[in-house]
């Protein structure tokens, strides 16, 4: 969130970034690019009170194998969507600090984005997390003076603003089998064999002996991309699966 107004876009001075490495808040040079896996949090999350609007809590990351510490639930809805993609391979929140100087016509200005993706290309987006309703003039400003400052140094720039309720419920059930079991690879190999490339939801569930471990494994399949199926309408029985070439 912003700490204060920051003014004009078209006056802005460099950003000052600082990071969390290995546990020491940093001033960083840009002599050469922080690695994403040695970040930490640059803040800590206060507990929500009462009447506050935020609502903070850890969520749990295959990605990182750790907890990610949040400040809202749309925060973690959007983890949720960047955990579940092959490409991402690290998750960072409250990934640095940003800090713009006084100056004549604004006070100095600091910075915290939400989140940090880091993809298996290299490439890094960071991310600023708020509803499409509450981002007003002073987060739309800050929002452009993060976005310029990421350009400076080769970083991407997202807002996330929202997600589709279908989508949200789906991700949530898809949730709870992000964790790979022992019987997944050999029923896995069950449902591609017997898709030949395409099915429905049905035809995998008349696979299922009553055990679930052919259904525990779909599901498995779909939140890893493996199985492919449009996420934004609700799951059934005629829902279009789709084998991964890597399955």
């Amino acid at each position: 969130m912003p700490d204060s107004s920051c003014g004009s876009l078209g006056e802005r001075p460099p950003a000052g970034w600082s990071f969390n490495i290995d546990g020491v808040l940093t001033e960083w040079d840009w002599a050469v690019a922080p690695d994403p896996y040695a970040m930490g949090s640059t803040r800590q999350i206060r507990r929500a009170r009462a009447r506050q609007s935020y609502a903070p809590a850890w969520a749990f990351s295959v990605t990182t194998g750790t907890q990610l510490r949040l400040e809202s639930g749309l925060e973690h809805d959007l983890v949720r969507e960047l955990d579940r993609q092959p490409q991402v391979r690290w998750l960072v929140s409250q990934p640095a600090c940003l800090e713009w100087p006084r100056s004549p016509s604004r006070r100095a200005t600091k910075h915290t984005p939400d989140l940090l993706s880091l993809d298996a290309d290299g490439a890094v987006t960071v991310w600023d997390v708020r509803p499409r309703e509450k981002q007003d003039e002073e987060f739309v400003l800050v929002s452009e003076l993060t976005r310029a400052a990421c350009a400076d140094v080769g970083w991407r720039y997202e807002v996330f603003s929202e997600i589709p309720p279908v989508r949200r419920s789906n991700l949530l059930w898809l949730s709870g089998f992000r964790r790979p079991m022992p019987w997944h690879a050999s029923s896995l190999a069950v449902i591609r064999d017997s898709l030949s490339g395409e099915g429905t939801l049905a035809d995998v569930q008349h696979l299922d002996d009553g055990a679930g471990h052919i259904l525990s494994a779909m599901w498995h399949g779909i939140w890893s991309g493996l199985l492919d199926c449009d996420l934004d309408e609700p799951f059934t029985g005629t829902t279009r699966l789709t084998v991964s070439g890597e399955l």
